[in-house]
């Protein structure tokens, strides 16, 4: 191997060892503090509400300008499943994360898939109405409903319902360094999705509506990076 050989050789090894990534982790909160499943909370400062299930679906999730790519599920029940790591992040820095709350119309159109988006994951409903965007399950005293359940399925891809909502959310100039991995904490609200939602009156939405549409709107402005 002549010298030449040798330097093309050592630099391409130690890039590929400096290679950079983030880790996205999700973090669903109430007054602040991280939500614990089936952990009873005060609702509007005199009731309650236990939460039961949490799933969201997130997708093209990108740093900047960068290739988005991937479908990813949360699911609070799998602790792994909340946090997303990106690989292959040039160096530099960075003054905004994007990605989907949801699943594109072109996905829903596509029939069901394998993966985060297999249908056994019970998040999709059917050719005609598609995935399952977000899914909030829980209890409250207040809902006079059977075993006093309320129970949130947001999906819906065709105009005018559609739920699936862009996000941009600014981060404080966060700067990738080669070989090393950055950690984005986005925390979301659910406190505030659940005190700005009246579940005595409103506790089943499991079909796209113009509800679900206003819905998605609240979900998505209780998502924030807190670090």
């Amino acid at each position: 191997m002549n010298i030449q050989t040798w330097i093309i050789a050592t630099l391409l090894s130690v890039s590929l060892s400096a290679q950079n990534s983030v880790s996205v982790t999700f973090v669903p909160v109430i007054d602040g503090q991280p939500l614990v499943l089936h952990q009873m909370y005060q609702y509007a400062g005199k009731d309650s509400f236990k939460l039961e299930v949490f799933r969201c679906y997130i997708s093209g999730l990108q740093l900047g300008d960068n290739q988005p790519g991937g479908y990813f599920l949360l699911d609070l029940e799998d602790s792994a499943s909340m946090t997303i790591r990106l690989n292959d992040i040039p160096s530099g820095t960075y003054h905004y994360i994007n990605f989907l709350i949801g699943t594109d119309s072109l996905t829903n159109v596509s029939g069901a898939m394998g993966g985060a988006l297999d249908p056994t994951n019970g998040m999709y409903w059917a050719w005609n109405t598609g995935y399952i965007n977000f899914k909030i399950e829980g209890t409250s005293p207040v809902c006079k409903t059977l075993h006093h359940a309320f129970t949130y399925h947001i999906g819906g891809y065709m105009p005018p319902h559609q739920t699936c909502r862009k996000m941009v959310l600014p981060l404080k100039k966060l700067k990738i360094k080669p070989g090393k991995t950055a950690n984005i904490r986005v925390e979301i609200d659910l406190g505030k999705f659940l005190r700005q939602t009246d579940l005595r009156l409103n506790n089943q939405m499991m079909i796209p509506s113009a509800q679900a549409a206003q819905m998605a709107d609240l979900f998505a402005k209780c998502f924030e990076v807190s670090r």
